[in-house]
């Protein structure tokens, strides 16, 4: 019991730091990039092969995580299964339908990736600095939804840019077919997740999110993009996620685990909108840098003034909800 208590312990701190170093890289990028370091930032993310492969690194973690969900956890159970992974789809979906109806027709609306996909790192960091009070089964459903949401992205990467050839889609594609067979998965992810945690994702981020503020102009043709990346991640994640988790459970398709109250899932809605590692990706992919700089910065700062937003009402509603239970 003690050992578990540790164990679980030592999860949760990994998690907070984790996050608190993304972040950090993320601010670091961007202060660089507008500093007069500007040239030395750029001449480190000429490195490319660093950040292939710090995502490789990454889809081989979510690669290995699905595999363990597929057979020893939430997704074991197909009735128990059915509730997440169909939540992740309507997460997905939701948000695509949002950014659509303002990009229509425009050169943004091959954008429609950037906002669909949950950042496990920072909804886990963040409910682990303010959901520690919550129960056991609202951080498990919470992973298994990111989970399936970055293995269903990863779908329709190799759906809809595999013919690009592009090296981040081949990479990402690799990593998580390499999860989900690699032998000793167990004994890898022993020292994987700390690796991804404190170095991959940090070192994506520093490359992706370096973004020069006077490269973005105050052109109307640029808004349908911010307003369809904001709107897509704020309202469009929790609403897809937690919307179609009372469908599936309302019509008897599946049921919410023991233990697991609806007020605990609305606590957590908005920790579906923190899109951070693969929304960069995305960016990468439909709007590289060199071809559509302008595109490219203004993507990368929406998604981040998204999740930041989307961070701060996850803490307060996180925090109200630990509060309540307390005084039960």
């Amino acid at each position: 019991m003690t050992k578990a208590i540790n164990e679980s312990d030592a999860t949760a701190k990994r998690d907070r730091l984790g996050g608190f170093a993304l972040i950090a890289a993320a601010v670091a990028a961007l202060a660089l990039a507008n500093s007069p370091l500007a040239g030395v930032y750029e001449t480190v993310v000429h490195f490319e092969l660093l950040k292939e492969i710090a995502i490789f690194a990454f889809f081989l973690s979510v690669g290995i995580e699905l595999r363990h969900e597929i057979r020893h956890g939430s997704l074991r159970n197909p009735q128990q299964a059915i509730v997440p992974v169909i939540a992740a789809i309507g997460g997905m979906i939701t948000p695509v339908l949002i950014f659509s109806i303002f990009n229509a027709g425009l050169p943004t609306a091959k954008g429609w990736g950037v906002p669909m996909s949950t950042d496990i790192a920072f909804a886990l960091a963040v409910f682990a600095i303010a959901g520690r009070a919550l129960p056991k089964t609202l951080k498990t459903y919470v992973m298994t939804v990111a989970v399936a949401d970055d293995s269903l992205t990863i779908l329709m990467i190799a759906i809809f840019f595999a013919s690009s050839f592009n090296v981040l889609t081949i990479v990402s594609l690799a990593g998580v077919v390499a999860g989900l067979f690699v032998p000793g998965a167990n004994k890898l992810s022993v020292w994987l997740t700390p690796a991804v945690a404190f170095g991959a994702l940090p070192i994506f981020a520093f490359f992706s999110a370096g973004v020069k503020f006077d490269s973005i102009s105050l052109d109307a043709g640029l808004t349908p993009l911010v307003i369809g990346i904001v709107a897509a991640q704020l309202i469009g994640k929790p609403l897809g996620v937690i919307g179609t988790t009372y469908l599936v459970t309302k019509s008897k398709l599946g049921k919410l685990p023991t233990g697991l109250s609806w007020a605990d899932l609305r606590s957590v809605a908005w920790l579906f909108a923190m899109c951070f590692t693969v929304s960069m990706l995305m960016v990468e992919l439909n709007f590289p840098k060199q071809s559509a700089a302008e595109l490219h910065s203004v993507a990368v700062i929406s998604v981040f003034v998204a999740t930041s937003v989307a961070g701060l009402l996850s803490s307060l509603l996180l925090a109200r909800r630990a509060r309540r239970i307390a005084s039960k």
